[in-house]
């Protein structure tokens, strides 16, 4: 389980119906996604720039090797990357 996941706010169908309004203000302005529990099941309660970023985020890490790339180029020492394009 990812750390967001741990710490996301919870709160009850009850309390999300009651009580609407300012949980979709807190997570425009807190800018994290709030988990609403039911008995039937759980919803995720997220603003649109955190949902296009989740989606932009899988789309780019469904390319053939760009995780790989990019988690090698995380380990790269900054002083041995090039200044200048070779365009």
């Amino acid at each position: 389980m990812t750390e967001l996941a741990l710490n996301m706010k919870r709160i009850n169908f009850k309390d999300a119906t009651a009580n609407f309004g300012q949980v979709f203000e807190d997570v425009l302005l807190r800018g994290e996604p709030v988990q609403i529990m039911k008995d039937t099941g759980n919803a995720i309660l997220a603003s649109e720039e955190v949902w296009r970023g989740m989606t932009e985020t899988l789309s780019l890490l469904s390319i053939p090797g760009l995780r790989e790339s990019i988690h090698s180029c995380m380990h790269e020492n900054i002083a041995d990357t090039a200044t200048e394009l070779d365009w």
